[in-house]
């Protein structure tokens, strides 16, 4: 199957090179199915337009995304993968998400479901910000409202896959044993709070001595913090913290500011460095770190354990959430890159890469 993938994708490469040639031909309805679901010509321009955004975030030095041609032709090195023509890397993503799709829709089908009213609206709602807001950008790229809210309905699709296969009324729930597991140790359940780096009321913001002073003060403090102290001690220390600002800030609304929150590990990849990410995930039970969130605050966090503050039941949707979605994320691969895929290279020609446009 690594092999038929490897050949679908030298098709997609070819057709992204064709641009080169300057053929111009009326635009196909599709470009064939995958495992029988068919793929429209919107549905693959919005995988392909997709795929380069995410080339695009790795550009280098002396690469510009804008010069679609010119980039195409280059060379980019993917997080924990090796150097790839972006050309080549925008061909495997687009095959990647159409087999995701394809396997979304087929799962969903085999169950005999719907999306549930409250997901179709959701996903009405985003195609209507993504017209709103987008809508000439994804017109001059050959890409239509309604291929958006087929893509936009698919992604509900597959979240709702993660009750239907793995909640406690589907197909395979997961236990009790998988879900604690999970939320001891594939979690992250932090007491926290956010020590902003500027003034808020003049929005000075702190210079590199002011930041390393208020860093090494919030790391006293929640040095010398329990689990059972955490919020008192962080209180009493906030004020004084914000002081090297010259901000004025009460115990009593710092103490409003303390929160807890489930990390997972795609809101540690999201949100915060890979250094930031590391410390917090290196975090056991009753230890502190203070990381920086943004450019323009620090974290103050201590990891506590979930389960000495609620029940699984109370947790079981966070953790479902999470693990489940994983889980579905697993098995869409798997099966999409089971489906046989019969896409036309003539067809896919007519849509290349190389007339992606990133402004209008």
């Amino acid at each position: 199957m690594k092999l038929k993938l490897r050949a679908l994708a030298a098709v997609l490469a070819l057709a992204l090179a064709l641009t080169a040639a300057g053929c111009h031909t009326s635009t196909p309805d599709a470009v064939g199915t995958v495992g029988g679901v068919e793929i429209s010509s919107g549905l693959y321009l919005l995988a392909q337009f997709d795929a380069y955004q995410s080339a695009a975030q790795y550009a280098g030095d002396g690469q510009d995304p804008a010069d679609v041609k010119a980039f195409l032709a280059e060379t980019i090195t993917p997080d924990g993968g090796e150097a790839v023509t972006v050309s080549d890397y925008v061909a495997d993503e687009t095959l990647n998400d159409l087999r995701r799709f394809a396997a979304v829709e087929t799962r969903f089908a085999e169950l005999g479901q719907e999306l549930s009213p409250a997901y179709a609206d959701q996903a009405e709602q985003y195609t209507s910000q993504l017209v709103e807001n987008y809508g000439e950008l994804y017109a001059a790229n050959g890409i239509g409202e309604e291929s958006l809210r087929r893509y936009e309905e698919n992604l509900f699709k597959q979240a709702a896959l993660v009750e239907l296969l793995y909640g406690e009324n589907g197909e395979t729930p997961l236990t009790d044993e998988e879900l604690t597991d999970h939320l001891e140790n594939g979690m992250l359940f932090v007491r926290y709070v956010t020590v902003p780096l500027y003034n808020a009321t003049t929005f000075a913001f702190a210079d590199q001595a002011q930041a390393d002073e208020m860093r090494a003060l919030a790391e006293k403090a929640a040095a010398a913090s329990t689990p059972d102290t955490f919020d008192e001690v962080m209180a009493q220390a906030l004020p004084g913290i914000c002081a090297v600002l010259d901000s004025e800030l009460t115990a009593e609304d710092a103490a409003a500011q303390i929160g807890s929150s489930f990390l997972t590990s795609s809101d540690l990849d999201s949100s915060f460095s890979a250094e930031a990410a590391d410390a917090l995930r290196a975090l056991q039970v009753g230890q502190t770190a203070v990381v920086d969130y943004g450019s323009l605050s620090l974290l103050a966090a201590m990891r506590l354990d979930p389960l000495e503050t609620m029940t699984l039941d109370e947790a079981r949707s966070t953790v479902l959430a999470d693990l489940g979605t994983a889980r579905v994320e697993e098995d869409m691969a798997a099966l999409g890159e089971s489906l046989a895929a019969d896409l036309d290279g003539s067809a896919m020609a007519k849509l290349p890469a190389g007339r992606i446009k990133m402004s209008v």
